[in-house]
């Protein structure tokens, strides 16, 4: 078995490569398909803090920075309530046809049970958002629910 597990994921999104990344790195374009608030230097070595609706939040930093090609963020993992350890949030676009290849490499979660469950929790929780990221560019229509338990 593998030392690590890494979420990949890929999106084609018809909207052009500069609102797609703007959606990913300017925070009146988070707060539409993804969280409450949110802060973000967008520079490497640059701090963000995110905070979700329902209160939970975290922060780290930017660890690369390409304006409409790379962003890729340290991002904290836990389990319970409780710190695991630091993993990396990576989003690569290419501009394709008429749209926006977005993929998603979400990596360093270790191999024990802890970091598995984080690790499933994290794969259906990128393609939850990722799926809203897209109707909101796409039919501007935001997909999340009060009811949601995400």
């Amino acid at each position: 078995m593998a030392k690590t597990l890494t979420v990949k994921q890929r999106y084609f999104i018809r909207t052009p490569i500069g609102k797609v990344f703007a959606s990913l790195t300017q925070p009146r374009m988070l707060r539409r398909w993804f969280i409450a608030s949110a802060q973000l230097s967008p520079r490497k070595g640059g701090n963000y803090t995110f905070t979700w609706h329902g209160g939970y939040h975290h922060s780290g930093k930017v660890l690369s920075y390409a304006r409409d090609r790379t962003l890729s963020l340290s991002w904290p993992a836990f389990w319970k309530s409780k710190p695991l350890g630091m993993t990396r949030a990576t989003f690569r676009l290419k501009t394709k046809d008429d749209g926006t290849i977005l993929d998603l490499t979400h990596s360093g979660f270790r191999n024990s049970r802890p970091w598995i469950e984080t690790y499933g929790g994290t794969c259906s929780g990128w393609a939850y958002f990722l799926t809203n990221l897209k109707s909101v560019l796409k039919q501007n229509k935001d997909l999340r629910s009060t009811y949601d338990n995400i």
